[in-house]
């Protein structure tokens, strides 16, 4: 059986991790270890206090025997450098002795893991090396195990999830691709008086917000589904009060649209904290691009000489 899980890459998560480490212990407790020149030592961090951490966030989704698979290879291979690279993480440590090795993963659900750190911890205490205490330990956990911080981290306006602009060539891909909506829309700038050049240059911005604020709530919900249901909520909310509103055969004006952007923007960081204010922007006038292309969302005609 799979079961579903937040999608995190390697780097996010390590990141993660590392942040909630930061707040917890002190961000100038906490030495990050980076794999690159020279790193890959079986730790992403450790404290000067003897808590090292390994963060590892395997491709989900999987079952849960082929996550234990995946768990224990990950840490019985990381737990071997500490005695392979036993010169260069001496010298790493600078005196510090690892007390507490932490294995960090978005989600465990297998009881033999824990039996396999156990094992370990014998292991690696049998060893008696210079940088790991007598009553040197391993503990698997998840990011629960800082829960405290973990929702500080949830309360803060951040960047959950990074703004990809959408390649042209998709833009006019997807603009091909949909013609009844895109002349919809078309239609309903032609009320702004625009050339026809104008118009598909405004038209082709609305359909780069809308795949833009597609592809980040995609994003959202395989990382953050709790935020991503809250903005969705929001979202649905407001479209229902655009109804009443802007009721069927009713119009608006840019100066209109541009009120319900922003009205949805403030909605949307009010109700899902977390948002940044450029992810809450993108969201929003894809929002209000959607609705143009598919709801009664309308301009009112310009008349020559107003």
């Amino acid at each position: 059986m799979l079961v579903a899980t937040h999608q995190y890459s390697g780097d996010e998560w390590e990141q993660h991790c590392l942040l909630l480490a930061r707040r917890h212990y002190g961000a100038d407790q906490v030495q990050e270890v980076p794999a690159r020149h020279g790193g890959d030592l079986g730790i992403e961090a450790f404290t000067f206090s003897g808590r090292a951490f390994q963060c590892y966030a395997p491709v989900e989704p999987l079952s849960t025997s082929e996550r234990y698979d995946k768990h224990r290879d990950k840490l019985s291979t990381d737990l071997r450098k500490l005695e392979t690279k036993q010169k260069d993480l001496v010298a790493l440590l600078g005196g510090v002795v690892i007390q507490h090795y932490i294995f960090l993963v978005p989600i465990f659900d297998s009881a033999q893991l824990v039996k396999h750190a156990s094992s370990k911890t014998i292991e690696m205490r049998e060893k008696k090396l210079p940088h790991l205490a007598p009553d040197f330990k391993i503990t698997v956990a998840t990011d629960a195990m800082y829960a405290k911080e973990r929702a500080e981290v949830l309360e803060r306006a951040i960047s959950l999830v990074n703004l990809v602009p959408t390649p042209p060539s998709d833009v006019g891909t997807w603009i091909t691709g949909n013609h009844e909506l895109t002349e919809k829309a078309l239609e309903k700038l032609s009320r702004l008086k625009l050339s026809s050049a104008s118009r598909a240059s405004y038209l082709e911005q609305l359909v780069n917000q809308f795949l833009d604020s597609e592809n980040a709530l995609d994003r959202l919900r395989e990382k953050y589904p709790d935020q991503w249901e809250a903005a969705i909520d929001t979202r649905t909310r407001k479209e229902r009060k655009l109804v009443l509103e802007y009721p069927p055969g009713s119009t608006s004006t840019p100066a209109d649209v541009n009120g319900i952007v922003n009205s949805l923007k403030m909605d949307l960081i009010r109700q899902v904290p977390t948002l940044d204010e450029p992810l809450a922007d993108a969201m929003s006038w894809g929002a209000v691009a959607d609705w143009l292309m598919r709801c009664p969302l309308d301009f009112e005609t310009i008349e020559s000489g107003s």
